[in-house]
């Protein structure tokens, strides 16, 4: 947003007309919750009239993608606010309506002197004389001329560095797929033959595109593999840094490892890891834009996608689904430890994660985050570390709270898959995140899948990020 001086409106849309007559410019007259009341292209001729009286203005242009869709509408561009004289704003008939609506609380013979807010924000709805001291305020790396209250940092905004860890593996690397094979003994519960767990469809080159798209807050994102790079990473390129397995395993001899649970176990290892990160499945894409106070609060305090579903009671047992195994035995540890029982997993979204949560954790349930991390494959004795127990443990010590999450889950082998995204594809500015998860898609249906998820992913996300070769 721009504050500009509601005597300088005419000059300012005039400069405006110049600057961006022949472009593909729009201005808009922003209506309720940030839609839109009315718009203009500048290409068009004259502005509405609705729109050059109002007291606020976007500016915005529509992204497109290759195929003309439209990834970015008015929603999003820069707010120009006409701020008024207190004293003008005194004289008009509805003052008081004003005053009101802004929830002023300043006398009114310090109103007559004030710069007076078209609409509420953040700081102040009115500035006195007294707060007019000329400031700077840098956004994207370029400085701009404000008033001093508007660079306060203020208490609800994260300023502690938030990073990403995503875990990735490509299974139809032949040399992956003959390591699996060789353990494939030591499977107890059968998960090795599932090939799908481990299929790549480019899920994480679309995932990071996301990220880049939607969330401009990360410092820094982790790629964790298992001695592999995707082809198309740019591994010299600012901001990314591959991590193998061998470089967070203290135990070699636990490696290789095709046991989510057990590389889970030991992510918080990363060399440079942020105190506060988000663990990503490839799997996960952001839908719409984020900020970390989405993630976490201000105090470092993390909010957790609980979800609906629970673990079931009993004893894990053979042929569940591993979370639900993995949830049972943490639950069994907190209860001997909280007297409290947990009964509800999470959903596929990003995880904040705490390091201190986790290092705590490692140290007090030492002998079951070893055996997790010791075990090659899914077992029914593992203890599910990077969600269950950190989410759990962070809530049951005061470090975090229930959050809220829009998602959407896409079982992409299931007959329902392509109605789904096509639902997706419908309601996209409405959820936050959405998960394309493989549960166990038949031998035969795998080519037909992957080009069903590739042209999704192709057409939701279709510009590089900064994280790709040139070459493509």
């Amino acid at each position: 947003m721009v504050g500009v001086h509601r005597s300088e409106r005419k000059r300012f849309l005039d400069s405006m007309r110049e600057l961006y007559g022949t472009s593909a410019v729009y201005a808009v007259k922003p209506g309720a919750g940030g839609g839109v009341a009315a718009l203009s292209a500048y290409v068009d001729g004259a502005l509405d009239s609705r729109i050059k009286s109002g007291l606020t203005i976007r500016f915005a242009e529509q992204l497109l993608s290759p195929e003309g869709r439209v990834l970015g509408g008015f929603e999003y561009g820069c707010d120009v606010e006409f701020w008024r004289d207190g004293a003008a704003v005194l004289e008009r008939e509805d003052a008081e309506e004003v005053l009101s609506r802004l929830r002023a609380v300043v006398p009114r013979d310090v109103m007559a002197e004030s710069l007076v807010a078209p609409r509420r924000n953040r700081v102040a709805d009115v500035l006195p004389r007294e707060a007019r001291k000329p400031a700077t305020l840098t956004v994207a790396g370029r400085e701009h001329p404000t008033y001093e209250p508007f660079t306060w940092k203020l208490v609800d905004e994260v300023d502690f560095p938030v990073d990403v860890v995503y875990t990735w593996v490509d299974g139809d690397d032949p040399e992956h797929a003959a390591k699996r094979a060789r353990h494939r003994g030591q499977d107890p519960v059968g998960l090795a033959a599932n090939a799908s767990r481990f299929t790549s469809r480019d899920e994480l080159r679309y995932s990071l595109r996301s990220l880049r798209m939607y969330a401009p807050f990360v410092r820094h994102v982790y790629l964790v593999t298992d001695n592999q790079v995707p082809a198309w990473l740019d591994t010299g390129a600012e901001g990314i840094t591959v991590v193998d397995h061998r470089d967070i395993f203290a135990d070699h001899d636990a490696l290789p490892t095709f046991n989510s649970h057990a590389i889970g176990a030991r992510l918080h290892h990363i060399e440079g890891l942020a105190e506060h990160y988000l663990y990503f499945n490839d799997d996960v894409f952001l839908g719409r834009p984020v900020a970390a106070e989405d993630f976490f609060h201000a105090n470092g305090i993390a909010q957790l996608p609980f979800s609906p579903f629970q673990f079931g009671v009993g004893r894990p047992m053979r042929g569940e689904a591993a979370p639900n195994s993995a949830g049972k035995n943490v639950r069994a540890l907190f209860a001997a430890d909280f007297g409290r029982h947990i009964t509800h997993k999470f959903k596929h979204t990003p995880h904040p994660q705490i390091r201190q949560v986790l290092l705590e954790l490692e140290e007090r349930y030492a002998e079951d985050v070893e055996r997790t991390a010791r075990s090659r494959f899914r077992s029914l004795s593992d203890v599910g570390f990077a969600a269950t127990m950190h989410h759990h443990y962070a809530l049951l010590t005061g470090r975090a709270v229930p959050g809220e999450f829009r998602m959407r889950y896409v079982d992409v082998g299931a007959p329902t898959a392509r109605e789904k995204l096509a639902l997706l594809e419908q309601d996209a500015g409405e959820v936050d995140f959405f998960c394309l998860n493989d549960f166990d898609t038949p031998d035969e249906a795998l080519e037909d899948v992957a080009l069903m998820v590739r042209e999704f992913l192709r057409s939701r996300f279709p510009f590089p990020s900064p994280y790709e070769k040139a070459d493509g």
